[in-house]
């Protein structure tokens, strides 16, 4: 049964997205740093916040960025077609 139940757990966390899985190993840090002695749960608190910023940089510079990218590669590759054609 326990086996069954961490096949289910390894399962799901493949199929959860990078945002997901910032959310869900920044709030079992957060509960760490909630129920740590004093000096460690500053440093434990760390993680959640630096896991915010980097999923937030993700989602504001670099999936934009890669979209443009990929557009960019394709109107090349469309340029490179268009006058090879003619």
């Amino acid at each position: 049964m326990i086996k069954e139940i961490l096949l289910f757990i390894k399962w799901q966390w493949r199929k959860c997205e990078f945002w997901q899985r910032c959310y869900l190993v920044g709030a079992f840090f957060l509960g760490m740093a909630a129920f740590s002695p004093s000096p460690y749960n500053m440093y434990i608190a760390v993680v959640p916040v630096a896991m915010f910023f980097v999923s937030t940089f993700k989602w504001w510079m670099f999936d934009p960025m890669m979209e443009s990218w990929r557009t960019y590669k394709k109107e090349k590759q469309n340029l490179f077609d268009t006058i090879k054609g003619d």
